[in-house]
């Protein structure tokens, strides 16, 4: 289970339906209807599921999850996820738990993938990071990169030009 902690500001629909296209989506913070528009809209394909319940019916694929809910859930979402070699992206928006509860997931998790925006100047730079990764490589440094309606671009130069 990776946790994928995302500023607002720092579109990560890109990011996230980028993991989900072709897999699971289960929102919580938006309603289906308007997942499934941004989908379309961005040339992405995902299943939606409705409710928690429904992780215990699928096996074997990814699944994006609108995280809303409290940090005992993650335990039973990690049991499920493992029972049924589920690969879950469980998607926080950044300063939306209290830190004590945010320390939690980042521990309960295999990964973390953080999606962050910051303000320079007169622009906004999107950047992420994986500080943790268990049984795979971490990315300690920040990578920039750039979003345009359905295209997420990385920049592998140390500065955008």
């Amino acid at each position: 289970m990776i946790l994928v902690l995302v500023d607002p500001l720092a579109s990560p629909e890109l990011v996230i339906y980028n993991l989900s296209d072709g897999n699971y989506y289960l929102p919580s913070l938006k309603s289906p209807d308007i997942v499934e528009e941004e989908l379309r809209l961005l040339g992405f394909n995902a299943i939606i599921i409705e409710k928690l319940e429904d992780l215990e019916k699928l096996a074997n694929c990814k699944v994006v999850i609108e995280f809303t809910f409290n940090a005992d859930e993650v335990i039973r979402i990690r049991e499920i996820a493992i029972r049924n070699n589920l690969i879950v992206y469980l998607v926080v928006l950044k300063d939306y738990y209290d830190e004590k509860t945010t320390n939690q997931l980042k521990y309960i998790c295999n990964g973390i993938i953080l999606v962050e925006a910051e303000k320079m100047g007169e622009r906004f730079v999107y950047r992420f990071a994986i500080p943790k990764m268990i049984g795979g490589q971490s990315l300690s440094s920040y990578i920039r990169f750039k979003t345009e309606r359905s295209v997420l671009e990385i920049d592998t130069s140390r500065d955008i030009v």
